[in-house]
């Protein structure tokens, strides 16, 4: 008798299209492509297309050291949630530390939801793990696109979630990746505050009429999508430090069925540490600690990001940095004739749709300059990370180079 392996694999698992990653698309390891022998026999690549923070960590944090790795790592990695809990405001059982968000993602299907009977709303174009962990769980996916603007299609969400009571889960990614804008806002009134106080403005400046029907639109659309929704509603807010606007971790305690996501590996520069946080109610919290593996995140990693965490101000001030190179990123790009639209963004990237994204990632490949072709989900269009300011010259340097060829 013959072995056939697919006859003992879930269909699920045989037909599942893997995620396909930034280190996937450009192989920076393993097999040596032509760009990178390139790269090699000239110069370093610019790596300007999986959204990292450009700075190492290491170059800024003496307590980056190798600790003894013979005992097992705290389970509940209680140093990191301590720090989390004075900085986010919230109690430390409301705080989950995953091996990334990927371990959280991963776990919010295993925990609500049932293989083959349940489904959950992505709203795309988006983050392409919550579809492809919706199939290893073997859970649909009913995709609700952003409208022409790149904003959430409230009305058709919530006919979904209506006519559909197997939708356990809503995935919005704000500020939202690929298209780097903010899909939905915690608290107008604070966001307000901090664009307008902080310009000389008076603390008891009256809202005008405008902001005041603005306000109570933003009210009534959280209301209706997380307050009238039995299932659980997840903002990934993996790019939340580049925004202005408050974090829905403010809006925990007046939604419990909400789940917010933050990470290590942008603002921080701990992409490598693969490390993420989930902030929830203590009882959703409570079901992930008994759902994850004993030892999630490793020793490694834990120390890491217990250092980055207590040099915030180092973050800070390489945040702001960034998001100076971002706005001047932006304004360089709108003066290129082959870039037809570059779109508004909250994020450490920047998304421009041109006249040729094959041609131009590959003029970019050969100049070792790496960014990532969207076009897969919008057409014709190509996400730059923002990096050093260095690295962003060098771009433009490049792309002044293919409008003149």
């Amino acid at each position: 008798m013959s072995f056939n392996l697919k006859n003992i694999v879930r269909k699920n698992i045989w037909d599942l299209k893997a995620y396909s990653s930034a280190r996937s698309e450009f192989k920076l390891y393993g097999d040596v492509s032509p760009a990178r022998e390139s790269a090699e026999s000239k110069k370093e690549l610019t790596l300007l297309d999986a959204n990292e923070n450009p700075n190492d960590p290491k170059a800024h944090n003496s307590e980056l050291i190798t600790p003894n790795l013979n005992r097992y790592p705290d389970p509940l990695q209680s140093e990191i949630k301590e720090i989390l809990s004075e900085q986010k405001g919230i109690s430390t059982d409301q705080i989950f530390v995953g091996n990334g968000s990927d371990e959280a993602i991963d776990l919010l299907y295993r925990i609500f939801c049932e293989p083959e009977k349940d489904s959950v709303i992505t709203c795309p174009p988006t983050y392409g793990m919550y579809e492809v962990s919706a199939a290893i769980n073997d859970v649909k996916v009913i995709e609700v696109p952003l409208n022409e603007r790149f904003e959430l299609n409230v009305k058709q969400i919530l006919k979904r979630v209506q006519d559909d009571k197997s939708v356990k889960l809503l995935w919005i990614c704000s500020p939202n990746n690929p298209t780097g804008n903010i899909l939905l806002k915690a608290d107008l009134e604070h966001d307000w505050q901090a664009e307008n106080y902080t310009k000389g403005g008076m603390m008891d400046m009256p809202y005008n009429p405008e902001f005041e029907a603005e306000l109570k639109e933003n009210k009534k659309l959280m209301d209706q999508l997380i307050g009238r929704f039995d299932g659980i509603v997840v903002v990934d807010e993996a790019y939340q430090d580049f925004t202005e606007n408050q974090s829905f971790i403010s809006r925990l305690e007046d939604y419990p069925n909400l789940v917010v996501l933050q990470t290590m590996s942008k603002a921080h520069g701990l992409a490598g540490a693969r490390t993420g946080f989930a902030f929830a109610s203590k009882e959703i919290i409570a079901l992930f600690n008994k759902t994850k593996p004993p030892y999630n995140v490793n020793e490694l990693s834990q120390k890491a990001v217990v250092a980055a965490l207590k040099n915030i101000d180092k973050t800070r001030s390489q945040v702001e940095e960034l998001i100076d190179n971002r706005e001047i990123l932006i304004a360089d790009l709108q003066q290129l004739s082959f870039v037809k639209q570059v779109f508004p963004s909250e994020a450490n990237f920047v998304l421009a749709e041109v006249e040729d994204a094959t041609a131009v990632y590959n003029y970019l490949k050969d100049k070792s300059l790496i960014v990532r072709n969207r076009s897969s989900q919008i057409q014709n269009t190509l996400r730059f990370t923002v990096g050093t300011r260095k690295e962003c010259e060098a771009l433009m340097e490049a792309l002044k180079e293919y409008k003149n060829s």
